[in-house]
């Protein structure tokens, strides 16, 4: 199927003819880099923005038509790293192929290519037909891929060898095989943006590279997104919560949203979970999503953990407006759009002083940075737990920062994506 099967032509508006290139699959699993492109095509969909889009991703060949002029187009990956079973740990599968032709042959037809990723088979693919037929490329930073390659080859080296031998050691700390595959990724993001007419990007680190590439009049900022219809405080239900999860009465309600896994730094979660347990702090953890540390949440905290597994989003939105607290530990996101919805629920937020979402994320009093390490969490949740006035502060914070800030996916798209796609277009 070529794209000019997919697009129907229009006499009376022209449309831009935009391709977006997500490299991973989507299904109900999917995090935020998939979800947050779905709410935007959803949203172009029911607007009136002159554009005529598709999403690719990875996967089961198949086209979802949102409207006449926005569809998702799932293309079947050439060398999934799904067959790469032997890795004992893979945040999200993608396509390792250098070139994918069915994309290329459909990329042919658009204005402007636009990419979320700098390493795999779709970006690969679109920087050479970008070259041979002068298209433009724009992208954007979604993951930290070279901080998550840092951490996948170390987990992978650990887990084969093990962590204490010295092979394992020679590898990690001697040959430093994980930030030199860090430093790779780095090296390939830098070819990329090379490739590329404008960029968007929200932390500091991200723009000034993007500068030194391309130039800082070609970074472009996004404002904090979410849907403030699906998640908002109305949807509190603490007594129903408390029943379909097994939470004890007069518990900290803590949340954690995400892959159960190291790349998350859900460890250190458990870790400071433990701590609390041990000193009879009266806290309870709920986990939404799956992973391969779902067995140790249960083995270690035993009943002080509901691990829910998949939670759908009505009811995702029903637990971050009945919870205490939202913890997200990870140290390695670019912009958390799980934390964005927990603050739009009217839920507190606690974020790793590490990962940098503090100082994307201006939501005063609503959102805390926690130090390195699991006795500095469990500080923080032991406080929330002696303090209930200090949950309600969070927690208004959290709404008027929501109401004064948080913007809609339809402006995203129209405010942010679209200028900068029609300029780039102009340019050509």
């Amino acid at each position: 199927m070529s794209q000019s099967d997919l697009m129907p032509a229009t006499k009376t508006t022209p449309r831009l003819r935009v391709a977006v290139l997500v490299d991973l699959p989507r299904s109900a699993l999917s995090g935020g880099h998939v979800k947050g492109w779905e709410s935007r095509a959803a949203a172009a969909a029911k607007s009136d923005i002159p554009i005529d889009l598709t999403v690719f991703f990875s996967g089961k060949e198949r086209t979802d038509i949102l409207a006449p002029h926005v569809r998702l187009r799932d293309l079947p990956p050439l060398f999934s790293t799904s067959r790469l079973s032997f890795l004992p740990y893979v945040p999200d599968n993608t396509d390792l192929a250098p070139y994918h032709p069915a994309l290329a042959k459909e990329l042919k037809e658009f204005d402007v290519i636009h990419t979320t990723d700098a390493y795999f088979a779709f970006s690969r693919t679109a920087e050479r037909i970008s070259k041979k037929y002068g298209i433009p490329l724009v992208t954007s930073f979604h993951t930290d891929t070279p901080s998550y390659a840092n951490v996948f080859t170390r987990n992978t080296i650990e887990k084969i060898l093990g962590k204490s031998s010295w092979l394992s050691h020679f590898l990690t700390e001697t040959c430093r095989l994980p930030a030199r595959q860090e430093q790779k990724m780095l090296r390939k993001l830098r070819g990329h943006l090379a490739c590329c007419s404008d960029a968007f990007a929200v932390r500091p680190e991200d723009i000034a590279i993007v500068g030194e590439v391309m130039g800082s009049e070609h970074a472009h900022d996004l404002r904090v997104v979410s849907n403030k219809t699906l998640f908002n405080p109305n949807k509190a239900d603490r007594k129903g919560v408390e029943s379909a999860y097994n939470i004890p009465e007069g518990h900290l309600l803590a949340l954690f949203v995400g892959r159960l896994d190291v790349g998350k730094n859900i460890y250190i979660l458990i870790e400071a979970m433990e701590k609390l347990i041990a000193q009879n702090v009266p806290v309870h953890l709920l986990t939404a999503g799956l992973g391969p540390a779902s067995d140790d949440l249960k083995t270690r905290l035993g009943s002080h953990v509901t691990v829910a597994g998949f939670v759908d989003p009505e009811n995702l939105a029903r637990i971050m407006a009945s919870a205490d607290v939202f913890a997200f530990t990870s140290e390695i996101e670019i912009r958390s759009f799980v934390s964005v919805e927990a603050l739009a629920a009217g839920l507190p937020v606690l974020v790793s002083e590490k990962g940098g979402i503090a100082a994307l994320i201006e939501a005063g009093d609503g959102l805390r940075a926690v130090a390195t390490g699991a006795q500095a969490w469990a500080d923080a949740l032991k406080e929330l737990a002696e303090n209930p006035e200090l949950v309600a502060k969070m927690r208004s914070a959290a709404q008027h920062y929501t109401q004064t800030k948080v913007i809609s996916w339809e402006e995203n798209m129209r405010d942010e994506f679209f200028p900068v796609w029609e300029k780039a277009a102009r340019k050509g």
